[in-house]
């Protein structure tokens, strides 16, 4: 009885230590993306999501947790590259804006659809419109009003970190 116990320990500890090296770790893809307006404005960023449960496209929209964005960063510069401003609008899974909007085809790795990232308040600078079409960098006056700064054919480079 006793050799049968100790047969199932060690099957049993096999077995586990087997499992638990099969199951594979996070693995974090880091994509940095920069946009580059008519004017000369520019927006440079950075993104994470874990390639292994990422679905085929990232979708997320508005304020609270992701679906699968783990972090997205984007500054905004003035033609002559002197700093304006930059958002963390994903922080540990947590989207920040209320109006923020992002779309990613992790498959192609390349910006779809509608996007809209940065600020969002008086004072603050954002970048929105449909890739391959048309986006603007709007700056938000104190008043509240909305004013477009630069703008371009909706093209956004991406680079994949490995």
């Amino acid at each position: 009885m006793q050799r049968i116990f100790v047969q199932l320990v060690i099957v049993t500890s096999l077995t586990l230590s087997l499992l638990l090296t099969s199951i594979a770790p996070a693995e974090a893809m880091t994509v940095n993306f920069t946009w580059q307006g008519n004017q000369g404005y520019s927006a440079t960023g950075t993104f994470n999501y874990d390639e292994k449960t990422a679905p085929a496209i990232l979708s997320e929209k508005g304020v609270g947790t992701t679906q699968a964005l783990e972090s997205l960063t984007v500054s905004f510069a003035d033609p002559s590259n002197h700093p304006i401003k930059t958002y963390d609008n994903i922080n540990d899974g947590v989207s920040t804006g209320k109006y923020f909007q992002f779309n990613f085809n992790t498959m192609t790795q390349d910006f779809i659809g509608s996007i809209d990232i940065g600020g969002e308040l008086p004072g603050d600078i954002y970048l929105k419109g449909t890739v391959d079409s048309d986006l603007s960098l709007i700056q938000v006056l104190d008043s509240g009003v909305e004013e477009i700064v630069d703008s371009n054919s909706g093209t956004i480079v991406v680079q994949i970190l490995l």
